[in-house]
């Protein structure tokens, strides 16, 4: 936390063009004023980047994997064969390719928000990472709003393929826990799902494609 100089010590004050120790209510007034103009216009003078953030998705798979234990065997026929994460869709081999990578991840965290939004989760998993999953999650969509506004050349937007491609994808584990009435099994094939999703934009995409914070 910045400490302001005591309006009452002249060589502080001086030392960042501050009023003199006999200035008016009205002067002190308008100092800070100016003051605080002049911090807003040099933080909204800053540069920034619109990308995502490597810590939160790795904390987001974290918390998914560990919530509860391995995959149960017993659910292993409950793996639809159709279900086949679009992994291309996620990924970008150049600078070209980051901009489309990166709203179809914004994309996909909208899609896994939104499949967890139900309240009839398993009683195996553990509620509390369940919740700062649940948390950190719609905090990437948030902060990562930006991405959806990027503008690039016609040829270089590949988006509209790649969000066919996830809607396809998540719109299928949905159905898929409609289905099996949101059973233990069919929210382990879509935990399972999600996991592989985001370790693949984890481990596949360049250091170039996250926010170094």
């Amino acid at each position: 936390m910045q400490i302001l100089p005591h309006v009452g010590d002249d060589a502080s004050q001086s030392a960042v063009g501050g009023p003199s120790a006999g200035s008016s209510a009205g002067q002190l007034k308008l100092y800070f004023e100016e003051l605080e103009e002049k911090l807003r216009v040099k933080v909204s003078s800053m540069p920034t980047k619109c990308q995502l953030q490597r810590t939160l998705m790795e904390k987001s798979h974290n918390l998914l994997e560990t919530m509860t234990g391995p995959f149960p065997l017993q659910c292993l026929d409950d793996i639809p064969v159709e279900i086949r994460s679009p992994t291309w869709a996620l990924q970008s081999s150049n600078s070209k390719q980051d901009v489309g990578a990166a709203k179809a991840v914004y994309k996909s965290l909208m899609k896994v928000s939104s499949l967890m939004e139900s309240d009839s989760f398993p009683q195996s998993w553990d509620a509390d990472k369940l919740v700062k999953f649940q948390i950190i999650v719609d905090r990437q969509i948030e902060e990562s709003e930006c991405i959806t506004r990027i503008k690039t050349q016609k040829e270089e937007d590949d988006f509209a393929v790649r969000d066919a491609a996830l809607t396809d994808y998540f719109d299928k584990l949905e159905k898929l826990l409609k289905e099996k009435e949101f059973s233990v099994c069919a929210w382990e094939v879509v935990r399972r799902e999600v996991l592989s999703v985001l370790q693949f934009i984890l481990v596949e995409n360049s250091n170039n494609f996250w926010l170094t914070v």
